[in-house]
């Protein structure tokens, strides 16, 4: 399928990466708008743009840890149902208010609900793929999410304003509702395990996974760049701004039809850390140019370059995750996993949005410097023989 080799999609892997396209049709309504949206409807300057944003990616901890303890208790189900409840909240409320300090607690909501969402979904991923196509379904589940942003990417261009808040809440209920009916409603073949407190404990002595978390949080905080910074200079270089939607819709198309053909020609046949460099480098170069971008199709070239390097690390991000994870603790694992990508996420729209308010988004070269700079360490880093152990 796609140049993947045949995975055995059982229905409720169907139903999962079913739930993930839908959440990525609501979510990408606001993702190559948001910045804008913050700017002009809600009139905050960059570095207070960078702290709403950053919010939503620092309470995505919170939101780890609570998507274990809960799953744990409750299952899979109850607990996806309650990310979705969140984030519908929270996206009416953007859209309701233009007070700063009630957005930044609104994105903390939608962080929250992020935070339970993603680990607990990767989770029940990892419980119902088989050992050998693990890797090949968690493409698949970047298949599943590209295809929503590439509808929503469309849909943006009929729809650009602070009413997407209210479409996409809608859409959070609506899968909160079918989530209800349909979402399996425990751990694959075999009972969730029971969690406490102790079980995060024992997560954070795991040496092994606590480097390959802060490497996945430095990741993550290059990673991030794209939906804070391609946004902003659109901005300032577009007409018309909702022609965004389309470079989200195009990257996205891109990966649907070439995912697969990375998983199956390099992914499956190269190591773990090979991967990931040749994607943090991608990741560098299309963050780094959108500062000379100067028109819609070179933005597009900047989008398209970072894609390739999503390509190849995201899947492996997951895999090497489960790979690492205690069988009986995985989803404390994805929580853990999902709690340091979300600390790089926060810091890498803290330190953007600080920047850009410094030099601003045209005016100057030294951010998308600092940030290239970054990601070439990063790669470095990345071949250090006790990083690339951890990801054989």
């Amino acid at each position: 399928m796609f140049g993947i080799r045949k995975v055995n999609l059982n229905r409720d892997l169907w139903i999962l990466l079913s739930s993930i396209l839908i959440i990525h049709v609501a979510a990408y309504l606001i993702v190559p708008i948001f910045p804008i949206l913050l700017k002009t409807a809600k009139g905050l300057s960059p570095s207070e743009i960078g702290i709403v944003i950053g919010a939503g990616s620092l309470f995505i901890q919170l939101g780890s840890i609570l998507a274990g303890i809960i799953g744990s208790r409750f299952g899979n189900h109850i607990t996806i149902i309650i990310g979705n409840l969140s984030q519908a909240i929270a996206l009416l409320g953007f859209g309701l208010t233009e007070s700063f300090y009630l957005l930044v607690g609104f994105s903390a909501l939608n962080g929250i609900g992020t935070g339970i969402y993603i680990p607990t979904i990767k989770a029940a991923i990892t419980y119902v793929a088989s050992e050998k196509n693990k890797t090949t379904a968690f493409s698949l589940r970047g298949v599943a999410a590209h295809g929503g942003a590439a509808l929503s990417g469309l849909l943006v261009l009929l729809t650009a304003t602070n009413f997407n808040f209210f479409i996409s809440s809608i859409i959070y209920i609506i899968l909160m509702i079918a989530s209800w009916i349909f979402m399996p409603r425990d751990c694959g073949d075999q009972p969730c395990p029971t969690l406490t407190l102790t079980s995060y404990v024992g997560v954070f002595r795991d040496k092994s996974f606590l480097l390959f978390s802060v490497i996945s949080a430095c990741i993550w905080a290059l990673h991030t760049q794209l939906g804070l910074l391609l946004p902003l200079r659109a901005e300032v270089i577009l007409t018309n701004t909702s022609r965004i939607g389309i470079i989200w819709t195009i990257s996205s198309v891109f990966v649907i039809i070439t995912q697969p053909f990375v998983s199956k020609h390099f992914l499956e046949k190269h190591t773990h850390a090979t991967s990931m460099f040749i994607g943090t480098i991608f990741l560098g170069i299309g963050i780094t140019l959108i500062g000379w971008a100067n028109s819609f199709y070179f933005l597009l070239l900047c989008a398209l370059i970072f894609i390739v390097g999503e390509m190849f690390v995201m899947p492996v991000l997951d895999s090497v995750t489960s790979t690492i994870a205690d069988p009986k603790l995985i989803g404390v694992y994805f929580s853990v996993a999902n709690f340091a990508s979300g600390i790089g996420a926060a810091i890498g729209n803290f330190g953007s949005g600080a920047m850009i308010d410094v030099y601003g988004i045209k005016a100057a070269f030294t951010p998308w410097i600092v940030i290239g700079v970054f990601a070439g360490i990063l790669a470095v880093l990345l071949q250090l023989p006790s990083v690339k152990s951890l990801s054989k």
